[in-house]
């Protein structure tokens, strides 16, 4: 049991490498911090992950990720994403370098440690976010793009998904549909992607994400 969970501890890592809390989108400002909950399903698995973030300054940050499966916490992940913004009139944009670490706090648990670089921009009705990460022997891109429609203290952003895997372990491609709403402090999220390519993964049947996160 406990390898089983390590294998799929693996899996659900470098699937959430890719994105940082809260929801790729908040804080964006000096002195916040938020908390989120994250309910992953896949290959008839499901995990529970607990992460935070806070700014010392919004282009200066600290995260955790902890998963929790089957009544057992997994390896701790520390990330330290380093922004740098830039505004255009309507329309903000970032690049961001985030140096990770795993640390060993589950059973049988490893040191690791990971990188990603990414670029995301927004204007009124468009969102885009490219995410290119390396954990490990393994190495990623995530791709989120698609509408925003804003509201009056609210946000909904209707959103399309393709994540790209290689490693030792095999290949993969999955797609699918990505809805995020806001309203003030708090956001939602909910994605579904289908397996479209798999190459020697073991991997089978769809991924299900859905979270809540609320920010100060």
């Amino acid at each position: 049991m406990r390898c089983l969970l390590a294998t799929l501890a693996v899996f659900a890592s470098a699937g959430v490498f890719a994105h940082q809390p809260i929801m790729d989108m908040a804080p964006r400002w000096s002195g916040g911090y938020g908390l989120q909950t994250r309910f992953e399903h896949f290959d008839d698995e499901t995990v529970t992950w607990l992460e935070g973030v806070y700014t010392w300054d919004r282009s200066v940050r600290a995260t955790f990720k902890l998963p929790y499966q089957d009544g057992e916490i997994g390896d701790l992940i520390l990330g330290v994403p380093l922004k740098k913004y830039s505004n255009d009139g309507a329309k903000t944009s970032n690049w961001s370098v985030t140096p990770s670490v795993q640390l060993p706090t589950g059973d049988d648990g490893d040191w690791d440690t990971g990188l990603s670089l990414a670029y995301s921009s927004e204007t009124p009705s468009f969102y885009q976010l490219y995410d290119l990460y390396s954990w490990g022997d393994r190495t990623g891109l995530d791709i989120n793009a698609g509408f925003a429609f804003p509201g009056k203290g609210s946000g909904t952003f209707a959103l399309w998904d393709v994540s790209m895997l290689t490693s030792r372990d095999g290949d993969r491609v999955q797609t699918g549909p990505v809805f995020v709403h806001f309203r003030k402090n708090v956001m939602f999220r909910a994605e579904y992607k289908a397996l479209v390519y798999e190459r020697d993964s073991n991997w089978s049947g769809g991924f299900f994400n859905v979270g809540i996160g609320i920010v100060y």
